[in-house]
């Protein structure tokens, strides 16, 4: 076994960091992290995005060379999934999705949409207040994963659309 190292690749995005996760910085990122990877092996610094996205998904990457290093990019994978979790369809990604604590003794949580579950009343008073639902409410059950008509995401683009859009862009600026 040869000299090894651990480097953890630490992002200032997301999780009370400096920055938020959005589109910009999403991207930002994608590019930082080839740059700065690409800095020790300079073969990743040709991979496009999608390829530098699918080595963060993996959650690690190793530079083989006279040191073997392995790079955590568990911060960057944790930035990606919330930032599908938060474009991808369903009611975890509308903004649209709400939420109240039904009994305060065992902290039970209900989710509910606010645009047209009819059992909810924000403007209701006292015991009346709220959500019926312990958990789902029906229309969140049944619309969990596929968005329904009332669906409006908190990113509206995602990460393939951008990806698509920025592959684009640099081939355009290849060709030019």
């Amino acid at each position: 076994m040869g000299l090894v190292q651990d480097i953890k690749y630490e992002t200032l995005i997301g999780r009370g960091k400096s920055e938020k996760i959005n589109v910009e910085n999403v991207l930002k990122m994608l590019k930082e992290l080839r740059n700065d990877v690409g800095s020790l092996q300079s073969s990743f610094a040709n991979k496009n995005l999608r390829e530098v996205l699918e080595v963060i998904e993996k959650g690690s990457y190793i530079v083989e060379g006279a040191i073997t290093t392995r790079v955590d990019l568990r911060e960057p994978r944790a930035v990606i999934e919330i930032y599908k979790r938060l474009s991808e369809g369903g009611c975890r990604s509308c903004i649209n999705l709400g939420e109240e604590v039904i009994d305060a003794q065992d902290a039970t949580i209900g989710w509910y949409c606010e645009v047209s579950d009819p059992d909810y009343n924000k403007d209701a008073r006292g015991d009346e207040c709220g959500c019926r639902y312990s958990g789902s409410s029906p229309k969140v059950r049944k619309y969990q994963n596929n968005p329904c008509g009332d669906w409006k995401p908190k990113f509206v683009k995602t990460l393939d659309e951008i990806l698509k859009e920025e592959e684009s862009l640099e081939d355009l600026k290849r060709n030019c």
